[in-house]
């Protein structure tokens, strides 16, 4: 479901691991549910760095010559880029403001997992998900449209 490659999983699945013996000591969970959220946010902060890595790995360095420099085609591509940056500004903003709970549902939905697996990560029982889930698209929607309609103001 992530698309990683089978060794980049097993080193993530380690990782993941590791981070648990370092800090089992010095944290007391108080159920098997706090515990599988504490090695699924390990896990997805894993997984964020490996994309990072491999994201900073596959940029090409380019000298800033002037011959290497290039200016927009036409307006559209400038507007275009405008309001895409708008957007992720925007999105980015909102989803500072989201329980953790309602990010993890919202990742784990996007990735085609089901609300009973979701419900093994998140303190909600799993019959209400999907309400929880519409809901919080719904608010992450409207409050996209809001931001980015006062930023064109």
């Amino acid at each position: 479901r992530w698309k990683v490659s089978e060794d980049d999983a097993w080193e993530l699945v380690y990782k993941t691991l590791y981070k648990f013996l370092e800090v089992r000591d010095r944290y007391q969970f108080e159920n098997e549910k706090k515990l599988q959220a504490f090695l699924f946010q390990a896990f997805i902060n894993n997984l964020r760095n490996l994309y990072q890595e491999n994201k900073i790995k596959s940029i090409a360095t380019v000298s800033m010559e002037e011959e290497h420099i290039s200016e927009p085609q036409n307006m559209e591509e400038t507007e275009g880029n405008s309001k895409s940056s708008k957007h992720m500004h925007c999105l980015k903003k909102i989803l500072a403001q989201f329980d953790d709970w309602k990010l993890i549902l919202l990742l784990m939905k996007a990735q085609n997992y089901s609300y009973e697996e979701i419900g093994n990560y998140v303190d909600r029982p799993s019959k209400q998900l999907k309400v929880y889930y519409l809901r919080a698209k719904k608010i992450l929607e409207n409050k996209v449209n809001e931001c980015v309609g006062t930023m064109e103001v």
